[in-house]
């Protein structure tokens, strides 16, 4: 609400100058040149609707990041037109740069859907054995749909994901799940034990038997609409640095459907030059703002950096992800998990534990070692598996260590309890004494940790339940 107040007034005073400064022959004798200069907004107001603007919509542009890698550069190597699914049989690995915090655990499946033209339609087959789930996002970062274990169970089914201005009949046993956006992300994880060579071969059955495409693949009594081709601009990672990400968020508002409510916070942008599908030219048709424009998103990007490694309330020294759906209107949650973990599930579906610091609060370093302690019969609380990842602070991606390990968690072999039940977990840049089985590596600077729990019981959903500090030794 206070951020809505703060914009609405700069919005008026935004009006006032306009006004003000009107080029029209009745307005050019209304006022002194005393009462433009009264009116004209402050260098400090632009800045301020600038560092507002950019911290609210920082999840459509880092969207657009994976969305222009995976379905619009050619020239990628992860492209595939839109409309395809692409089924790794690989898991993420430090060479996989195009998505922040990606998980070391489960087989993914990803795909850009665009459903302007039709439906996509999305068939899973009965899944007995394994978790899997298919996580769907608007182009603000909301989940707002689910397929999988956690959501609709273990049989087949077929679905449909429609655009918001989708009115028409679906085949018969074809259910639908509504998109508030044109474009969507699909994020598919199937969980996979890659120290099993046999469940390996049973995951990877798995994926061949996913099937998705445009409706009238599968059924051709129910042809497409005409489309217009999007002439999607190029995304350049220095643009998130300068008034290009404005550019950029006025092209990507123009293929979404906001709540009501943010629709309201949209428009109050319109004072600098934000609009759904215009071109932005606020910055060079105002050169007496350009310095405010660029201390603005200076600000922005600071403060984005600073909130995002204080996630929900800190426990133990570990960040506890929000709980509740994501995201609805908590804007500044949906933030700072699209800068530490885009596509992040819902809690409902996995919960995201993260750890920059030790049980002191000292920031976690390489060149230290560290050990994490469950007492036992007190393991991560999850229905299907959990996982500790090693990340990068500076770069928030996984780190390159001998090993090839990237995380360990219930399902590595080498892991073993300790005598008394208890499990240990060693963190650090050097092999620890007591060997590498129970040793996930660090890089040789500041590094955090992520905890994943598939299918969250309820003591983690309530908040009772907490993963213990973690020790330097």
């Amino acid at each position: 609400m206070m951020k809505s107040m703060l914009a609405a007034f700069a919005v008026s005073v935004f009006y006032l100058w306009a006004c003000n400064n009107s080029n029209s022959p009745a307005d050019s004798n209304a006022g002194t040149d005393s009462t433009n200069a009264a009116a004209q907004p402050t260098p400090e107001a632009v800045e301020k609707l600038v560092q507002e603007a950019y911290f609210h919509c920082f999840p459509i542009v880092e969207n657009y990041k994976a969305m222009y890698a995976y379905a619009v550069d050619k020239s990628s190597p992860k492209y595939l037109p839109f409309n395809t699914a692409y089924k790794s049989t690989a898991l993420y690995s430090p060479a996989d740069k195009f998505v922040v915090s990606p998980n070391n655990d489960t087989y993914y499946t990803t795909a850009n859907l665009d459903l302007r033209a039709e439906p996509v339609i999305i068939k899973v087959p009965e899944v007995k054995d394994r978790y899997y789930s298919f996580q769907l996002t608007s182009m603000v970062t909301d989940n707002f749909g689910y397929i999988g274990t956690n959501s609709t169970g273990s049989k087949a089914g077929v679905y449909a994901i429609t655009a918001p201005t989708f009115s028409g009949q679906l085949p018969e046993g074809v259910v639908e799940i509504k998109s508030p956006s044109a474009l969507v992300g699909l994020i598919g994880r199937t969980g996979v034990n890659a120290d099993d060579p046999n469940d390996v071969k049973k995951a990877k059955s798995v994926l061949e038997k996913y099937q998705v495409g445009v409706m009238s693949k599968y059924y051709p009594g129910f042809p497409p609409k005409p489309a217009e081709p999007i002439n999607f601009p190029v995304y350049k990672e220095e643009d998130k640095s300068n008034e290009g990400f404005f550019a950029l968020l006025n092209f990507l508002l123009a293929y979404t459907k906001l709540s009501a409510d943010e629709q309201g916070i949209i428009n109050s942008y319109k004072a600098i030059g934000i609009e759904a599908g215009k071109p932005y030219t606020f910055y060079t048709d105002h050169p007496q703002w350009q310095p405010a424009i660029r201390n603005g998103i200076k600000q922005a990007i600071a403060k984005i950096d600073s909130s995002s490694k204080h996630l929900g309330k800190v426990v133990n020294g570990w960040s506890m992800f929000p709980l509740g759906d994501y995201f609805g209107n908590n804007y500044t949650d949906r933030t700072n998990i699209a800068k530490m973990g885009i596509y992040a599930n819902s809690p409902k579906e996995a919960y995201y534990p993260l750890a920059f610091t030790d049980s002191n609060g000292e920031i976690l370093d390489g060149k230290n070692n560290y050990s994490i302690t469950f007492p036992a019969g007190n393991l991560p609380p999850a229905k299907y598996f959990w996982s500790l990842t090693m990340y990068e602070n500076s770069t928030q991606l996984l780190v390159a260590n001998p090993l090839k390990r990237y995380s360990i968690g219930d399902r590595t072999k080498s892991m073993k309890p300790n005598a008394d039940g208890s499990l240990t977990i060693y963190l650090g840049h050097a092999e620890p004494k007591q060997g590498r089985g129970n040793w996930l590596p660090a890089p040789a600077a500041g590094f955090n940790v992520m905890m994943r729990i598939y299918g969250p019981k309820d003591n983690v959903l309530d908040g009772s339940w907490a993963p213990p500090g973690i020790t330097r030794l």
